[in-house]
């Protein structure tokens, strides 16, 4: 573990690691957020039960011993040691998510990173139960990360449906990504569904979504000079306009706000975030609003 005598006023990262090589470039890019930010990572691994030690074929690093968590931390030392970021290293027991949502909240940390498993033969992102449960039960921001880490992000998209959550999305971001050029972008749902863009837009309703961004920018407090850098906004299916749009600018980053609610809206919340996390070609961070009463 580093000894750097930096106290950081931002909180911790916490890494959540399967230790697969899809895995390493969440880990890659905890290590590029904690330089970036100046706090420290907390890397974490967990030893899931299930797996007798003994299987047949089962290879030694999968098997749930003490091997296996010298291993994984030994495999973790490798990674960290000569990454320039004061950091703690984890092997904990259990089950992955129960462990991940301890450790968030043990450790203060302000934002979760982990990534996706690839099914390589259908050549899709598959979301595990892991990711599954911590969309829908973290507090703090979860940053899902798909693709190789080059530095800090050049751009993010930070998608607004001018809601508190979509607000908190925006702050988060610019806490977070300081100096990453941030677009808010909206979709609004047209009568006929017709997708289209500003050029195409009737003036009334255009003058309405300048006034109500106005209104929305205007309502968030200490939100950085220069946050947003720019808006965007499109007409028609909000979640396949985002989709178009990530792909078409490039962007290395989405950011979205999603509602914590009970009961089937709950579900139907969730669902939604899994659909954009599945959909998008970039890195997803999510951020949670209050809990509905």
């Amino acid at each position: 573990m580093s000894t750097s005598a930096h106290r950081p006023s931002v909180a911790p990262i916490l890494l959540a690691t399967d230790l697969s090589a899809q895995g390493d470039r969440a880990l890659d890019r905890a290590v590029v957020l904690a330089r970036t930010l100046e706090t420290r990572l907390v890397a974490l691994h967990v030893l899931e039960p299930g797996v007798p030690a003994g299987a047949g074929g089962t290879p030694s690093w999968h098997r749930l011993s003490e091997d296996h968590r010298l291993w994984a931390r030994y495999r973790l030392g490798l990674d960290l040691d000569g990454a320039g970021v004061d950091h703690e290293i984890r092997v904990e027991t259990g089950d992955a998510a129960e462990q991940i949502l301890q450790h968030a909240q043990a450790s203060g940390c302000g934002v979760v990173v982990t990534g996706v498993g690839r099914n390589e033969s259908l050549g899709k992102l598959l979301l595990g139960s892991t990711v599954r449960k911590l969309v829908r039960q973290l507090a703090v921001p979860v940053l899902v990360v798909k693709n190789r880490p080059h530095g800090a992000y050049p751009s993010a998209v930070v998608a607004t449906d001018f809601s508190p959550e979509s607000g908190l999305a925006l702050r988060q971001a610019a806490r977070l990504l300081p100096g990453t050029p941030l677009t808010l972008f909206h979709a609004c749902d047209t009568v006929l569904g017709i997708p289209g863009d500003a050029a195409r837009a009737p003036e009334s309703l255009q003058r309405d979504l300048d006034g109500e961004m106005r209104r929305f920018l205007e309502g968030i407090a200490d939100l950085p000079p220069g946050v947003p850098a720019d808006t965007a906004v499109r007409y028609g299916e909000p979640e396949t306009l985002l989709s178009d749009y990530a792909f078409q600018s490039r962007c290395d980053l989405v950011v979205a706000g999603a509602q914590r609610m009970k009961g089937l809206m709950g579900a139907m919340v969730g669902s939604v975030a899994e659909r954009l996390l599945e959909s998008l070609p970039s890195d997803v961070m999510l951020v949670r609003g209050q809990a509905a009463p």
